[in-house]
Parts: structure tokens; C-alpha cells; sequence
């Protein structure tokens, strides 16, 4: 019986997921914004996806990760019901096993989508060097928005001494790579333990 009820829950979490996805999406294009149905979805999702707009942390800059962490919370949500209903027997072990699985996942999803973003600054800068005549308003926005976080992991590394901005794309690069690999290696191991615990 249990399983049945995660399974509804899962299904209808996933649904939200999917507006709240679409209404993402849609305050992208101007003349669908205003529709009957951006309104109907705004009605629906803009009470949850507010929330995530207030935490100040995760807007860097021009780039605003609310909408981003809103959604994979609910996937998360989605994901823990659907491993309820599929498992005969619930433990406390289990539950925090998935629970920090499921939380890496987001974590690791966030930084690789800014490993990304750091991987095309950095071909452009290598593509068309650090003149200044080159520089688009786009670019220097974005860089405005990354200097401070790759200024910061840099300097870890570096003794504090200064380095040029390509350097320093490099330094943060292969610095968030790392962290991702040696973090995926323990939450494996936790996983593990968690999993493995008897209550």
C-alpha cells in the first residue's frame, strides 16, 4: 500500500518539476510571458520558486542558480519518493544514504555546469587573448560575475601572489575537477556505510 502512495507522490512531484520547468522557460521568450497559461503557471510555481529567489548566495553576479536549485530539489524530493516505493523495507540508513547521494548530485550538477561556463571564458580568452578591443559587454559582465570565485580559489593555491586571468581560469578549473573527483570518492564511501547500517 505504502509503495503506491510514494509512487503518486513521485509522479506528482515530477509534474511540478515539469511546470515549474516551464515556467523557466517561458519567462525567456517576451510575447508568451504574458499569456493566459504563463499566468496559470506563475499562479502555480512562482509561490515555491520564490523562495530560492531571496537566497542572496545564489545569484553570482548575472548568473542567478535559484531556478536551478529550486528544481533540483524537487527533483531530489521526486527521486527519494520513487526509492521509497521501490524498496520493501525503509531504514534511517537508507533514507540518509539517498538523501547524500541525492545532495552531491545537485552540488556536483552546479559545478560542472560552472566548470562549464569557466571552460568556454577561458577558450575565448585563449581564442581572442586579453585586449581590451575585443572585450563584449556579455564578457565583461560574465567576468565581473566570475572574477571574485575564481580570484578566491586561485589565491588558495597561489600564496596570494597575483596571476593573470587566464591563469587563474586554469588554477579554478582543474581545482573544482578536483574537488569533484575526490568528493564523488567519499560520498561514495558514506553511501556505503550508511547503506550497510542495521536501523
Amino acid at each position: 500500500m505504502m509503495y503506491k502512495v510514494f509512487s503518486i507522490l513521485s509522479t506528482l512531484v515530477l509534474v511540478y518539476t515539469i511546470l515549474c520547468f516551464l515556467r523557466i522557460l517561458i519567462t525567456w521568450i517576451p510575447t508568451i510571458s504574458y499569456s493566459r497559461f504563463s499566468r496559470f503557471l506563475s499562479r502555480i510555481c512562482d509561490p515555491y520558486l520564490n523562495i530560492f529567489r531571496r537566497i542572496r548566495w545564489l545569484q553570482l553576479g548575472a548568473f542567478d542558480f535559484s531556478a536551478a536549485l529550486g528544481l533540483c530539489i524537487l527533483g531530489v524530493i521526486s527521486s527519494l519518493l520513487q526509492g521509497f516505493s521501490g524498496r520493501g523495507v525503509i531504514t534511517f540508513g537508507i533514507v540518509c544514504q539517498m538523501i547524500v547521494n541525492l545532495t552531491w548530485s545537485v552540488i556536483t550538477s552546479l559545478i560542472s555546469f560552472l566548470i562549464l561556463i569557466l571552460l568556454i571564458r577561458l577558450i575565448l580568452l585563449i581564442v581572442k587573448g586579453e585586449n581590451p578591443y575585443y572585450q563584449s559587454p556579455i564578457l565583461t559582465q560574465i567576468d565581473s560575475s566570475l572574477a571574485p570565485l575564481v580570484n578566491n580559489i586561485s589565491k588558495t593555491f597561489t600564496a596570494g601572489k597575483r596571476i593573470s586571468y587566464k591563469s587563474a581560469l586554469i588554477i579554478s578549473i582543474i581545482a573544482l575537477i578536483i574537488f569533484t573527483v575526490i568528493g564523488s570518492i567519499l560520498i561514495t564511501y558514506l553511501c556505503k556505510i550508511l547503506g550497510s547500517l542495521p536501523f
